[in-house]
């Protein structure tokens, strides 16, 4: 059966390519244009639970249509998904994730059906897409904004649509089938001078389960400015929200309020010295919403998955060197106070980048995050990439993390991470890569070594991603969004076709 869904997925694609040649050129005249993505994924995994039962092999699917007339434009996406085993709780004939209407002008813009929405930083409100985790939320049902030379005014209503077979292999659980979120908001930003502005924005959200009576409500009010003049070199950004909201924990019981919520961010770059240096701070007390993607000022290897009660500060230095530059150094320091752990956060990391000789860039970075007796984390990585022929070249990277959990507790928790990986790249197109892991703290029956090998193959309209072999898990990081993926066993093809 994985040998089926292999070549079926290939076949699919190379018709696809051919079929797109011949449409583009007799499309060339129409007077309009269109796109089409094609997306799909074959994976063959065994359960992390229990390894002893046959593998799971799933087909995911997904494919969007774009059309551009003028001023106006359309996109339509539908998916599929179907199993080996027929299991209805996975398979998925046809669903229609996204459709969208949009018209665009110099001082009017509309959309109609699916869009994305953010504010700022995406503290108070973040409505976006990751494809890595499978998160495609969006906002069904319209949205204006409304632009002049003084300044900008939007507004938008209706409510969140998740996707229900997302294309990943650790997608994201939002829960949406169950309810119904209903979302009503808008912003005003005013130019206060070239590259100056003060936005002010305010959304209102409900969380109604399905058959029963609404147990949340949520309104949030945000102020941003933002400048990149106010003195040569130097960039600010400060924004902070308030939320007000109220639950009730029973259909019978009514809505209660809960203490109002706070959440802001701000940060200041000055690059008109010798080292460019970063100050950001952040300080979030009970800013409990689950649309949102605050930042965590964390490195991607740390789960911050705390980022309702909490305030920190970073300031990083970095500096470029040499005559043109190639040399790399810098610094940071993270120092804050969780109040979820009730401990203070601390963590340095030092970085540098260089070339060694013609041909050979090495980069070396470390640190160590530590919360006073809660747990700790020393980590240190080395990358190097050396061109071996026109075009080619070869990359090594060497991984090593220490976490110790509940150090203080009777019995302490510690994990030893260690991680290699060596990719060969022939062209822009093409590379190959192995990977090797080693957890020796594991037990035994969850395994201590993992393998790997990856290729990726990318040719104008085709990219295609292959995987098979294991991973250990852990923390897994993109775009600012990070969590905790299980241990993966198994292979998986995936292919993303553009025309």
């Amino acid at each position: 059966m994985k040998s089926y869904f292999l070549i079926l997925l290939a076949l699919v694609s190379v018709n696809s390519a051919r079929g797109a040649e011949e449409i583009i050129e007799e499309s060339s005249s129409w007077p309009f244009s269109w796109n089409i993505s094609d997306h799909a994924l074959v994976t063959s995994a065994k359960d992390p639970g229990d390894p002893t039962l046959p593998a799971s092999n799933v087909l995911f699917h997904q494919s969007s249509l774009g059309i551009e007339f003028g001023n106006f434009s359309s996109k339509v996406a539908v998916s599929n998904r179907f199993s080996q085993t027929k299991d209805p709780l996975i398979d998925q004939p046809f669903l229609l994730d996204k459709k969208n209407l949009a018209g665009s002008w110099e001082n009017l813009e509309f959309q109609l059906g699916d869009s994305h929405q953010e504010f700022g930083r995406g503290i108070g409100l973040a409505l976006f897409s990751n494809p890595a985790f499978g998160v495609d939320n969006t906002l069904e049902g319209g949205a204006v904004k409304v632009r002049n030379s003084f300044g900008e005014l939007s507004a938008f209503g209706g409510k969140v649509n998740a996707l229900k077979a997302p294309v990943a292999i650790n997608p994201v659980d939002t829960f949406m089938e169950a309810r119904e979120v209903r979302l009503v908001g808008g912003a005003v930003s005013g130019n206060l001078a070239r590259q100056t502005k003060l936005t002010a924005h305010y959304h209102q959200t409900e969380n109604q389960p399905n058959g029963k009576p609404i147990n949340k409500k949520y309104q949030t009010w945000g102020f941003i400015f933002e400048s990149r003049d106010l003195l040569s070199g130097l960039e600010a950004y400060l924004e902070t929200n308030i939320m007000d909201w109220e639950a009730s924990t029973s259909s019978k019981k009514p809505l209660k309020a809960k203490p109002r919520g706070y959440g802001s961010y701000a940060s200041l770059s000055y690059s008109d010295l010798a080292f460019k240096t970063k100050l950001e701070f952040k300080d979030y007390r009970e800013f409990f919403y689950e649309f949102q993607r605050p930042p965590t000022l964390e490195e991607d290897f740390v789960l911050a998955t705390n980022n309702s009660d909490v305030s920190a500060a970073r300031l990083g230095l970095e500096g470029r060197l040499g005559e043109e530059g190639t040399t790399v150094l810098g610094t940071s320091y993270l120092h804050g106070q969780d109040r979820e752990l009730k401990t203070p956060v601390h963590h340095p990391v030092a970085f540098s980048k260089f070339k060694i000789m013609s041909g050979v860039e090495l980069e070396l970075k470390g640190g160590y995050r530590w919360m006073p007796e809660k747990n700790n984390l020393a980590h240190a990585s080395v990358k190097t990439k050396v061109k071996t022929a026109k075009g080619q070249y070869v990359e090594l990277e060497l991984r090593k993390q220490n976490l110790n959990q509940a150090i203080t507790s009777p019995i302490p928790i510690r994990e030893e991470r260690n991680v290699a990986r060596l990719t060969y790249t022939f062209s822009e197109r093409f590379n190959l890569g192995v990977g090797y892991e080693h957890m020796p703290t594991n037990l035994p029956e969850l395994g201590n070594h993992f393998m790997n090998g990856s290729a990726t193959y990318s040719s104008g309209m085709l990219v295609a991603r292959g995987f098979i072999g294991q991973t250990s898990g852990g923390t897994q990081c993109s775009s600012g969004v990070c969590r905790q993926v299980p241990p993966y066993t198994g292979a998986y093809l995936e292919t993303t076709l553009s025309f």
